[in-house]
């Protein structure tokens, strides 16, 4: 019999993730110690493995769990699934291509393939972050001109865009604010986590790039949000998302202050490897009774 913090450990997956899958899907039923602690069997670690799978790969919490039930997905099948997708994805040299020749048809073209080969969240984490290291290195090595930088990156965001729109507004439930750090412009990240927690059911509000700090305090002054995620997409960013993170607790002392991205401080940083993983670290723990740490 496995811990709860053992199976976490295993899986790479949070404890509140484990808790909320079981609670609202059904996919596993724990015994419990004498303590009243949770204990997993290997069947329950078996299942567990297999909707994580479905969930990197792009699948919906409630989709995976659905087919995990309905016995339509093996485990063993489901092992192999992201790698599958992974295969159908298109080459990321190819937005390096277009942007050299400003091909804007080629661009969407590479685009829609890699929307159409899995699910938002998998093509975030596993295609597109990736994707933009080299066109990033294109452009510091003087291989592409900013202007082509930026038409890659104006097609992304309409995409981003497009999505978060469709995401829909919550009418209920928690609400969180996002943005960026003042000086910060670099929205990519920032916009594809906040429509992942816009998927996962949040209520979410977007304040957009380089916010200065008396519009964050404003905005949660006005709005009293759960939570708020400050994006610092560079570490350089790390000081002025810093003092935004001071002034917030100050304003709100009651509202969970979190810093994403590479300028997050370790006590401030999300958990999870992937936007995905802190996304949906982020809804799991506002889910919970005590939705602030």
């Amino acid at each position: 019999m496995h811990t709860v913090r053992w199976v976490s450990e295993q899986l790479g997956l949070a404890p509140g993730t484990l808790r909320a899958w079981e609670q609202r899907y059904g996919i596993v039923h724990p015994t419990r110690s004498e303590g009243g602690y949770r204990l997993y069997d290997d069947n329950d670690l078996d299942t567990l493995q297999a909707m994580a799978d479905l969930v990197a790969a792009g699948m919906q919490p409630a989709q995976a769990a659905e087919q995990l039930l309905s016995g339509r997905s093996a485990p063993a099948r489901a092992l192999t699934r992201a790698s599958d997708v992974h295969a159908g994805l298109p080459d990321p040299a190819a937005l390096i291509a277009a942007a050299r020749g400003y091909d804007s048809r080629a661009l969407e073209d590479t685009l829609d393939a890699a929307f159409a080969a899995a699910g938002f969240e998998y093509v975030i984490d596993e295609w597109l972050m990736a994707a933009l290291v080299p066109v990033g290195q294109a452009w510091a090595d003087g291989h592409l001109d900013i202007a082509q930088e930026h038409f890659i990156s104006a097609a992304v965001m309409r995409r981003l865009t497009a999505a978060f729109s469709a995401a829909g507004h919550a009418r209920g439930g928690r609400h969180v604010i996002t943005g960026l750090a003042p000086g910060a412009t670099h929205e990519i990240a920032t916009l594809a986590f906040a429509t992942m927690l816009r998927r996962a059911g949040l209520r979410v509000t977007y304040l957009g790039a380089d916010l200065p700090g008396p519009s964050w305090v404003q905005a949660v002054r006005t709005v009293h949000p759960d939570a708020v995620v400050i994006g610092a997409p560079r570490t350089s960013d790390t000081p002025a998302a810093t003092d935004i993170a001071q002034a917030l607790g100050a304003e709100a002392p009651r509202t969970a202050v979190y810093i994403g991205g590479p300028g997050a401080t370790p006590e401030l940083s999300l958990p999870g490897t992937t936007l995905a993983g802190a996304a949906n670290w982020l809804a799991d723990t506002l889910a919970t009774p005590r939705a602030h740490p």
